[in-house]
């Protein structure tokens, strides 16, 4: 089934999605902006399509995916070559340089965007255990790659990566944003279902929010810095399902954008969580995804009592309580309201498996 409808004055055909890897609407390109800054490229784009926060190309070269960027410019060179030291060992959506010889463009408005190789197949599935352990052995590779390229002289010659938003130094940012919104709570004198809820529960969790900070916060951040230095240590920075794509012979990882110079403890703690929010903190399940891992990259002391402790502090209260507190306190969402409730009902699991697998 094809539907069509007019879309300014361009007319716009929109294919019934049937699969986990629908990329969106087909639009006959009239943009100027956009048009300007795929001039920029050698490539002759017949059609585009709209991705997900994206514009994929298709042009006589394959499908290219042309993405906003927001970070620093400078850090494309220094992605470009970690991708190149990936090749032959794990497939990325591989940047595409200009006819200037540059890893990025701008349009007439300054905006930055940057130009990567499309990669077709399928998400990795929550739901799959098998896809899951797949994610996370290639997770393992992903950063043994990394480290051993971060240990080269001279990899990073051009562009010093910082060691930034150390751990403990989030946990700590948090931990005072829900005092905060808790003294806020306390003294309103009108208050919702949502917010004696939420007042209800927030000396539990910001009990565990504290412990949790001060143990993390016995870190040295001198002595940590450094050894993420000499260790050569780098993470994806935004490892999640969607990210990790199974076509037919391999698993790629795309969206390597947010780079950045720490311990990878940082993306297994991300996707771990996530697949275990949706499969309500399974142990057996938790226990299959370290084992994956370590099954290829073994977790150092230091590692595993960070992954202990991100595991532990209650990161999905604060993300409740901040968005609460950041938006309109009329109408309070019902999808808040549900997140709460799930929240609360998965914390036995939560904590069982954290005490498990870490003591």
């Amino acid at each position: 089934e094809i539907t069509t409808r007019l879309v300014g004055s361009e007319m716009c055909i929109r294919d019934s999605p049937d699969t986990e890897s629908y990329v969106g609407e087909l639009y006959v390109m009239n943009d100027r902006a956009i048009s300007g800054v795929l001039e920029k490229y050698d490539m002759e784009v017949m059609r585009t399509m709209k991705g997900r926060g994206t514009i994929v190309c298709q042009s006589q070269e394959g499908y290219r995916v042309l993405k906003e960027y927001k970070g620093r410019t400078d850090k494309l060179e220094l992605l470009d070559k970690m991708q190149k030291s990936m090749e032959g060992s794990i497939r990325t959506d591989k940047l595409i340089r200009n006819k200037e010889g540059e890893l990025f463009c701008k349009d007439t408005d300054g905006v930055v965007y940057i130009l990567k190789e499309h990669i077709e197949g399928r998400e990795c599935s929550y739901r799959s255990e098998e896809d899951i352990r797949q994610a996370f052995a290639v997770m393992a590779r992903l950063h043994l790659i990394m480290t051993r390229a971060g240990q080269q002289e001279g990899f990073e010659a051009d562009f010093q990566l910082p060691v930034r938003n150390l751990y403990w130094q989030e946990m700590n940012k948090h931990t005072r944003e829900c005092r905060h919104i808790q003294n806020y709570l306390r003294h309103l004198k009108s208050k919702t279902d949502f917010e004696r809820e939420l007042l209800r529960r927030y000396d539990y969790f910001m009990e565990k929010a504290q412990h949790i900070t001060d143990l993390a916060a016995q870190e040295k951040e001198d002595k940590y810095c450094e050894r993420i230095r000499q260790a050569g240590c780098y993470y994806h920075g935004d490892y999640q399902y969607h990210n990790v794509i199974f076509d037919r012979n391999d698993i790629c990882v795309i969206n390597m954008e947010r780079l950045g110079k720490d311990s990878g403890v940082k993306d297994l703690y991300l996707l771990f969580r996530k697949i275990s929010e949706k499969a309500d903190w399974s142990l057996s399940l938790g226990t299959k995804m370290i084992e994956a891992y370590e099954r290829i990259r073994p977790l150092e002391d230091w590692e595993r009592r960070q992954l202990a402790c991100r595991l532990a502090y209650p990161d999905k209260f604060w993300k409740i309580v901040n968005f609460y507190y950041n938006s309109r306190k009329s109408r309070i969402p019902d999808k808040t309201v549900e997140k709460l409730d799930i929240l609360v009902a998965q914390e036995k699991s939560r904590q069982r498996l954290i005490q498990v697998l870490f003591g």
